[in-house]
This record gives structure tokens, C-alpha cells and sequence, in this order.
């Protein structure tokens, strides 16, 4: 490998002028990959291409000061094509040693000048040292910045050329140089100082406010306008602004015509009191327990050292309008958790409402798919409040929310850092929420975060779902609750943990999911398995048991049936349900028995396959059936009116419903077995039992049949036996 094309850091940091981590950082940051030096593995090399041009100038003189002894030794080619070996021609040389007029003005540098001249003095003295010390004669006949070096005039248009500034800029302080040196009543200790107070840039009033209070006189005006600012009660700028006149007019009347003071303008405070730094504000404005809460060491958020040693979480309302089946419209509740040190999205719940349930799901799916944390962030002094889905307003403290899960934290021994209120800075979490902002507006039915300021075109969709329902306009293009879940979690995987690429300390330019690798601690993250999460994060219930062995669990404000044969015979017991939360398939229940308790698993109960959302199959499935049950009573009819008739019934019965239309009196059991032959005599005619009740039968009239009533049971049945 070329030592000459590649770097160490330590030699790249120095000529960059900043630390060794700062630069690792800005290259991994733009994707430079940084090659190990074969001499030794530890260390990294950087090719001299990635360095700025401040940088590379400064390798270049470095370089050309280290081989400067024998370097005239060798042949150089003219502009001719001619190779000369005059030692008293040199290369081309972008920076050689310091010139004694450029040693001379660094030192005459006047006491007491800001450091954000240090770049500029450099510059210019570098400028005019090579400019007036002949310089140009060790670059003739040589190219310089795609210039014929032949007089001093091509040197200077290639300096400029080099430093990115016009001739004529060089010229103006060569000019002035000039007028200094020929300049009798200058002494020659003091020329160099006065071209230094004539070339460095001044101060101009009625231009910013940090040039009007730099001035002498008008410094005291800068300190009574912080004193004014800061120590007032909340005092605005304008009215800072005004007091400061008032004492200035104060000042002035004292002083008569024997000194004018100048007026700061309203900008010019704005922009010293701009400046001012937040945490000297906040503390000076609001106290200490402002300070302590909005400016604590915490905002600075040093990223934790491993990944899933700190995680956040929080709840947002989604700002997309969506629809269920029934076309019921609203907005649906996010809980997601995320790693602080990659920022990578772990683990997330929905629901038509924020609840202590979704908080527990979501960290339940965490445990097994990510990590158990060492902490976990939570705001507890927030208030939640928002729409439900299912309709209403609710409200809900941050210690109601999280009541359920800190319970789990400390049966996990995880830690709790609880977020200061109202300082989203504290809160890492944030920036996954303003990041999803760009997946939110993707959908047409984009709300936006505040419901007064809707975008037009939900004002149109709104109208048009009402027109919908109505039955007088097509279905509007609403997504529905899985559309959006799904495009979230596919957003969140792909698009955050994969794709996105952040630029601060957290991250360095690399993804979530990169980071989260990089930062795995070296005994890797500790999950829990399936029976350890229900153990620790079950949901028990505590309802009775309904009709045909049924247990009804309320999930998300919907109930969900289950059914188990084993609790067919405890109709109306108490019972627990366990209900998980990675899924809601089948529950686990804990019914009491003679002598204790046992235990069963209760599936979900199947529900008739209406299958599509379209509503106008909707609409010829119900006109199918309402044809059916038509039909059934025409036959019912038919069949009472043409008694005998059987064999030109539309259907032949099956048993099963042949014992329900005999018990419902739709046929007589006569016209089964003909008419010459007897009906089939009851096993128990001559029991006494069976002729009270046979005489009962004909005393007591029955109920009377409908013909509507008789279809519902045959049809019932019809399903039962299909």
C-alpha cells in the first residue's frame, strides 16, 4: 500500500484540526471505508482523497518541508517539454517554508483580537508573504492552478485562483502595504501593526447586534439590555427594547449636548438576546426548577454504551383516518418501544384507545422478539387524552397508564427512568415519532396533528363516507385498520430500522439495525420464551361461565367468546381466564370442580364466514337468504294445503328436520308411512304417564305457529346439520 495515498488518523486529525473520534465519525458518516495498515492491524489508514482542501494543503506543505533538502537534485521539465537540471529551479510547490514577511506579520499581530480572525490573519499573511518576498521566481516556468508561472502578475492571479478570492482583492492590500511602507511618519516597528488595523475587518454599527455592542461606549447598553431581559418578570424583547431607550434618553438628558449616545433598533437586541444560551435563560427566567427540569444533564442524552440497555416508549395517536369492517371511521393508538442507543424500533401495540393493555402487548413482543432492557423510559406525568375509535373522549394519566407494566419491570428486576414533563428532549422516543410523520402523510386520509386544521380533501371523504352510508354514493377509498397496521410495521422494519441513516452521536451515519448490531453486548440480549412471557405478563380475568361451555373476555372494548367442551356442564360458575399476549387464538381457564380447580384451554369460537367487505355481496347473500326463507314457507303452505301430496314437495327432508316439522305440526307422520297402513305405535301408549299427557295434549291448546317462527327453526337446523 502507498503510504503517500494513505494517512494514519493521527496524521489526518492534525491536519483537520479536530479529534481523532470526531474525524472517524465524519467519514463513517459519509461511507469511507477506512483500510488497515499492513504494518500494523490497529491501525486505520485514510486516503489522502478524503481530505477538505484546508487539509490537504497542509499534507502537501508537510510533505514538501520533509523533502525539501534533496528535492532540487532531481530533473525538472519546463513548460517546454525541456528537463533542467539547475538546482535553482524548484517543483511546483503549493506551500514551501515561511517567507520572513509572513513570519513578520504573524508577530505583529496586535493584542487582544478575537479568535474568529485567526483564519484570516493566517490567510492574508501567507498571501502577502509569498507575494512581495519573489516567490513567484521558484515557480517560473512552472503551471500553478492551470497558469503559466512567467511574472509576478501570473503568481498572484494563480494565488488567488488557489484561495478561491479575486486579483484585485490581493491587489487592494498589496496596495496598502505599499501606501504603509512609503509612509514617513509611520515608525518601522509600527508598519506592520497599522496593516493590521487597516485590513482587519471592522465592526459596523446599524448592522447586527453584536457589532453595535462591541463598541466601548456601548457596552454598558448590552449589559443593562441582559439585566433588563433576564431579571424582569418574563420581560418580552420589545419591552426590553423600550426600557433600554428610556434609560438611554435618561442618560442623554443628563449628559446635555456634551455626549450623543447612540440607539440600538429592535433587531440588533433580537439578535444579542438570540444568542444567548438556553440553559442561562431558562435558569434566569424560569428558576431553578425549570432549569433543573428542562436543562439537566439528562437532555444531552448520552447514548448508553450497549444496545437494549436503555429503552423508550410512549403512546401516540395516529394522525390517519381508517375504517373497520362495519365502516365505523376513526383514528387507532400506537405504542411502540425503541432502543436509545440505535434508536431501532423494537416492538409496537395498536387500539382503538390508549390502555395499560396495549403497553403490556407491546412489551410482551419486545421480550420475546428483542430484548429484556436494563431500563425503560416512561412519562409518567403526561396526560393522555384523545378520541377512542369506538367513539368518546377519554383521558388518562401516565401513571394510570403505565400502573400495569411497572409492575412487570420490577418482577424482571428492570430499571425505570422516568421522563421529565412537558421536554420532549428527553425523550429519544420523539424522534421516531416525528420520523413517522413522513409515513402518515403518504395516505390521502391524512388528518394532520391538530383536528381544527384538517387538510381539505378529509373534509370530502368525510362527506362522502356519510353519502356512503346513506346508500346514496360508491364506498370513498378509506383504508382500512390492517391496511394501516400493516404499512406501519412494514415501515417500521424496512424503511426505519433498514434504510434510515442518522447523523448525530447516536448513530454516526449508520442505520438501527447496523447500530444495534455494532453496540450487541458481548453475551448477547436476553429474551424470554413463550411460557416465561405468559408467566410474567398474562392477562386474568375473572368472568362467569355462559351458556354451552362460553367464556366472553372484553379485549380492546370488543368481546371475544371462547368455548371449551370441558365447560359445558359448569354453566353460571365463576371462573379465571388467562388470556396471552402474543395472541388471542385460545385462552387458558381455571374452573373450580368438587375439591379444587382444574384447568382447560378454550378455543375461539368460529363465526359465520361472511368472508368479503363488499357491501353489495353483502346485499345478494341476504336477498339469497330472505329467498330461502320465502321459499320454505311457500312449501310449508303447499304442503298443508295438499295434504299427501309429499312426493312434489321442493325438497326431500332429512330425518333431523323431518322431527321438527312434525313437531312444529308443518306435516302429519300419515303422510310418510301412506294411508292404509297405521302410524307406528308409541313405546310407552300404554303407560299412564303417556295418557295424561296425551289428554293434556288435547285439553291445553298449544301455542299458536307462524309460518315466519317455523322458517327461522328449519333454517337454525339447517345450519346445525351442515
Amino acid at each position: 500500500m502507498d503510504r503517500l495515498e494513505h494517512i494514519g488518523v493521527q496524521a489526518a486529525a492534525a491536519f483537520e484540526g479536530v479529534s481523532e473520534r470526531t474525524l472517524t465519525a465524519r467519514y463513517r458518516r459519509h461511507r469511507i471505508i477506512l483500510m488497515n495498515d499492513p504494518a500494523d492491524a490497529r491501525r486505520k489508514l485514510i486516503p489522502v482523497s478524503a481530505l477538505s482542501s484546508q487539509a490537504y494543503q497542509a499534507f502537501v506543505r508537510d510533505q514538501t518541508l520533509a523533502a525539501l533538502d534533496g528535492i532540487n537534485r532531481h530533473p525538472q521539465k519546463t513548460l517546454c517539454g525541456e528537463e533542467r537540471t539547475d538546482q535553482s529551479i524548484t517543483p511546483l510547490l503549493p506551500f514551501a517554508l515561511p517567507t520572513k514577511t509572513e513570519t513578520t506579520l504573524l508577530d505583529a499581530v496586535p493584542p487582544g483580537i478575537s479568535e474568529r480572525y485567526d483564519k484570516y490573519i493566517k490567510l492574508w499573511a501567507g498571501i502577502i508573504g509569498d507575494c512581495t518576498n519573489g516567490s513567484w521566481k521558484k515557480q517560473r516556468d512552472q503551471c500553478l492552478e492551470g497558469l503559466a508561472i512567467r511574472n509576478n502578475g501570473d503568481f498572484i492571479r494563480a494565488t488567488a485562483k488557489l484561495h478561491g478570492i479575486g486579483p484585485s482583492t490581493i491587489y487592494a492590500k498589496l496596495k496598502v502595504l505599499r501606501e504603509i511602507n512609503h509612509d514617513p511618519e509611520i515608525p518601522p516597528e509600527r508598519k506592520k501593526v497599522e496593516f493590521w488595523s487597516r485590513i482587519l475587518p471592522k465592526n459596523r454599527p446599524r448592522r447586527s447586534g453584536h457589532s453595535f455592542f462591541a463598541d466601548p461606549e456601548n457596552a454598558w447598553m448590552r449589559e443593562k439590555l441582559l439585566s433588563l431581559y433576564l431579571t424582569q418578570a418574563k420581560c418580552s424583547v420589545p419591552h426590553a427594547h423600550r426600557l433600554l431607550l428610556a434609560e438611554i434618553e435618561a442618560r442623554q438628558r443628563v449628559w446635555g449636548a456634551g455626549h450623543l449616545y447612540q440607539k440600538p433598533t429592535l433587531h440588533q437586541c433580537r439578535t444579542v438576546l438570540g444568542a444567548l444560551p438556553s440553559p442561562a435563560v431558562t435558569l434566569a427566567r424560569e428558576g431553578e426548577e425549570a432549569y433543573r427540569n428542562k436543562c439537566s444533564p439528562y437532555i444531552k442524552r448520552h447514548p448508553p454504551e450497549e444496545s437494549g440497555a436503555v429503552v423508550g416508549t410512549d403512546a401516540k395517536l395516529l394522525d390517519i383516518l381508517c375504517r373497520d369492517v362495519g365502516w365505523r371511521v376513526g383514528r387507532i393508538w400506537w405504542v411502540p418501544f425503541a432502543d436509545v442507543a440505535s434508536e431501532r424500533w423494537l416492538a409496537h401495540a395498536f387500539g382503538p384507545t390508549a390502555s395499560g393493555d396495549m403497553v403490556m402487548s407491546a412489551a410482551a413482543m419486545m421480550l420475546q422478539e428483542a430484548c429484556v432492557p436494563g431500563s425503560v423510559q416512561i412519562d409518567r406525568g403526561k396526560l393522555f387524552q384523545g378520541d377512542r375509535f369506538t367513539g368518546g373522549f377519554f383521558k388518562l394519566s401516565g401513571e394510570k397508564l403505565f400502573e400495569e407494566v411497572e409492575g412487570l419491570w420490577e418482577r424482571l428486576g428492570v430499571g425505570l427512568i422516568p421522563a421529565i414533563g412537558r421536554n420532549p428532549q428527553t425523550k429519544p422516543i420523539e424522534r421516531l415519532f416525528r420520523s413517522v410523520r413522513e409515513f402518515e402523510q403518504a395516505w390521502s386520509t391524512y388528518t394532520g396533528p391538530k383536528p381544527q386544521e384538517r387538510p381539505p380533501r378529509l373534509a370530502l371523504i368525510e362527506k362522502q363516507i356519510q353519502e356512503f352510508k346513506a346508500g346514496k354514493a360508491p364506498a370513498p377509498a378509506v383504508p382500512t385498520i390492517e391496511q394501516v397496521i400493516t404499512g406501519l410495521v412494514w415501515w417500521c422494519k424496512e424503511r426505519w430500522n433498514g434504510q434510515h441513516r442518522g447523523q448525530g452521536k447516536y448513530r454516526n451515519g449508520q442505520t438501527p439495525d447496523e447500530t444495534w448490531n455494532e453496540k450487541r453486548p458481548a453475551g448477547g440480549h436476553r429474551r424470554l420464551s413463550r411460557e416465561e412471557i405468559d408467566y410474567y405478563t398474562a392477562d386474568r380475568r375473572f368472568v362467569k361461565i355462559a351458556r354451552g361451555g362460553q367464556v366472553n373476555v372484553s379485549i380492546y372494548g370488543q368481546t371475544v367468546e371462547y368455548i371449551a367442551p370441558e365447560l359445558f356442564l359448569h354453566q353460571g360458575e365463576d371462573a379465571e381466564v388467562l388470556v396471552s399476549r402474543l395472541a388471542v387464538g385460545q385462552v387458558t381457564v381455571i374452573y373450580p370442580v368438587v375439591g379444587g380447580t382444574e384447568s382447560c384451554v378454550a378455543h375461539l369460537k368460529e363465526e359465520l364466514p361472511w368472508g368479503s367487505e363488499s357491501r353489495a355481496e353483502v346485499k345478494v347473500r341476504l336477498r339469497c337468504i330472505n329467498s330461502m326463507k320465502r321459499i320454505l314457507k311457500r312449501s310449508i303452505r303447499t304442503i298443508d294445503a295438499a295434504e299427501g301430496v309429499l312426493a312434489e314437495a321442493p325438497f326431500l327432508p332429512t330425518s333431523a328436520l323431518l322431527d321438527t316439522m312434525v313437531d312444529h305440526q308443518i306435516i302429519n307422520p300419515r303422510q310418510f308411512f301412506g294411508t292404509s297402513a297405521p302410524a307406528p305405535p308409541h313405546p310407552e301408549m300404554s303407560s299412564l304417564e303417556w295418557n295424561e299427557t296425551h289428554r293434556r295434549r288435547i285439553v291445553e291448546p298449544r301455542e299458536p305457529v307462524t309460518s315466519e317462527g317455523t322458517a327461522d327453526a328449519v333454517l337454525a337446523l339447517l345450519k346445525e346439520t351442515s
